[in-house]
């Protein structure tokens, strides 16, 4: 964290202690109603219309208003401006993991797991082996909403016209298959690295380390955890694509899958329907295989999940009824195949293949199906407050290096590791 980040972070606290301090908020008595905040998402807003008037129609609790984030910048910013000004919700939606670290270190998130019904609604909703990817130090503060993971799409016409049939599961099996593909006028097996961006981590490094790692965490313990086979052999396969030539460092201009450039990218559930609007008849020949990993795995490999949810903030005074409000909503089945038929975004939920609620719209949308059977599987990212910082460290001090072959490997992750271990230094 920078000089300038500390500064702000030190007067929120100052601010958000005298807000506890001094502030006389409203009771429970004084204000019957639970204020949600959602996604500035029009499908997601459509879902939370459905269901808030549903739940107030009930009269099963108190009624619920809800509205967007206010856009201020950034979710985020909008949300830590209503704390200190007093004015947040009951509830707010879209929280990633290093939100949530911030906002519970700063003491504002209700722990969820101490709620009455929690228990009851992480089985309903078959959430067990969902929820251990968002332990917080032994308490549960975000209830995830949804779950992407992140697969790999392939171009079936390439392969087949490759000789190969069946889709790489591992390094190796992307080296032989862009070998043969290479030699083609100048094409490329496969989009290694997703852009130069912070958030472009999720989608090459640290889905492909979660897969051949099994699912063991990057960060733990304010510490740096990937200098170890799994991330030294990624690290060397992005190597080996890059020295070859078997991939490129800039697709930006192109959609690389649909010019055929590469037979093969990681991709999430939300290009399904931007395909299906803008190149349907590619979306036809893609196939979607597990993420790669070093060596072949049994089962599933685990991957990345662009994952989402949702908290009750700790000076609400309706805790116990937004709380109900929430399990009445993610306990209800209905709702759960309506926010999938609105959003397209897997609910996170451990039984989407087998509830046969959920039957029907994944016999009508096979790709999505493929999603669902990896939601529990799909880690989302560390719950660091520097998610930003640490992953602008892997790209300038390890992705970047390799890419443009200005540093080894080894170097490249030793370089990586001592930066992202200061930083996290700093902030401890």
């Amino acid at each position: 964290m920078t000089a300038g980040g500390k500064y702000i972070r030190l007067v929120l606290v100052a601010a958000l202690l005298s807000l506890t301090a001094c502030a006389d908020p409203q009771s429970s008595g004084d204000r019957q109603e639970i204020k949600l905040w959602v996604a500035p998402n029009e499908v997601q807003e459509a879902f939370w219309k459905i269901a808030v008037d549903r739940w107030n129609e009930s009269g099963m609790g108190l009624p619920v208003s809800f509205t967007t984030i206010p856009a201020t910048g950034s979710s985020e910013k909008a949300i830590l401006t209503a704390l200190v000004s007093g004015k947040a919700p009951d509830i707010s939606t879209n929280i990633f993991s290093g939100f949530a670290a911030q906002l519970a270190d700063l003491g504002q998130l209700q722990e969820l797991s101490a709620m009455e019904g929690y228990e009851e609604l992480i089985a309903a909703r078959h959430m067990g082996r969902i929820m251990e990817d968002w332990d917080q130090g032994g308490r549960k503060y975000v209830f995830p909403v949804y779950s992407n993971p992140t697969l790999i799409w392939w171009r079936g016409d390439i392969l087949r016209d490759l000789g190969i049939y069946s889709v790489p599961q591992t390094f190796d099996d992307v080296y032989a298959l862009s070998e043969k593909y290479a030699a083609r006028d100048n094409k490329y097996g496969m989009q290694v690295i997703a852009g130069n961006g912070w958030a472009d981590r999720w989608f090459d490094f640290i889905s492909f380390y979660y897969a051949s790692a099994n699912g063991a965490p990057y960060i733990k313990a304010g510490r740096a955890t990937y200098d170890n086979p799994a991330g030294h052999a990624v690290l060397e396969f992005m190597d080996r694509m890059f020295r070859n030539g078997w991939t490129a460092s800039d697709f930006d201009s192109d959609e690389p899958l649909v010019t055929g450039l590469v037979a093969g990218a990681v991709r999430g559930p939300w290009d399904i329907a931007y395909f299906k609007r803008m190149y349907p008849e590619i979306l036809e020949k893609i196939i979607i295989g597990p993420m790669i990993t070093a060596q072949k795995v049994e089962g599933r490999p685990h991957t990345f999940a662009d994952s989402k949810g949702l908290v009750i903030f700790r000076d609400s005074k309706l805790k116990k009824e937004a709380f109900a409000f929430i399990s009445w909503v993610f306990s209800n089945d209905e709702l759960s195949l309506l926010w999938l038929e609105k959003t397209g975004f897997p609910p996170a939920r451990g039984d989407l293949a087998d509830n046969p609620v959920f039957r029907d719209f994944y016999r009508a949308n096979p790709m999505a199906r493929q999603y669902a059977a990896y939601v529990d599987v799909a880690i989302p990212p560390a719950f660091i407050e520097s998610t930003i910082d640490v992953q602008k460290t892997m790209g300038i001090e390890m992705i970047e290096p390799v890419q443009f072959g200005t540093k080894d490997t080894r170097t490249a992750m030793t370089d990586a590791i001592r930066r992202t271990d200061k930083l996290l230094g700093l902030l401890q």
